[in-house]
């Protein structure tokens, strides 16, 4: 998901090069919030979070007290979530408990589950 069009064109070309996942993905063209604040459909196994690095961390809280409070994750669920390395994530996460933690340049990556 991304509220960007040309984000929306560049993962799909990048979909389009991995045969046999094609029913396995849904690509959604539209903002976050607004999304998550409607969407109950089905319960995902992996939700990925890269938001731009200078996001505001009130947006980033309002994500993670959504997917919390929402019936889209159950404790199976993971949420790899990407940020700047230098970036204090800990009171944007709100109840979620990391459990592993990985670095790659100025990025770190969080995996979180619900605790």
């Amino acid at each position: 998901m991304d509220n960007s069009k040309d984000a929306i064109k560049l993962i799909k070309n990048n979909l389009n090069l991995i045969s046999g996942i094609e029913d396995r993905y849904k690509i959604i063209n539209r903002d976050a919030i607004k999304f998550l604040s409607n969407f109950s459909d089905f319960v995902f196994d992996y939700i990925f979070l890269d938001p731009p690095f200078k996001i505001d961390s009130r947006i980033m809280t309002e994500i993670f007290n959504i997917l919390h409070n929402s019936r889209i994750i159950d404790e199976n669920s993971v949420i790899i979530y990407e940020f700047f390395f230098k970036r204090d994530v800990e009171q944007e996460l709100g109840n979620f408990k990391i459990f592993k933690t990985s670095r790659f340049g100025e990025k770190k990556v969080v995996y979180l589950s619900k605790s």
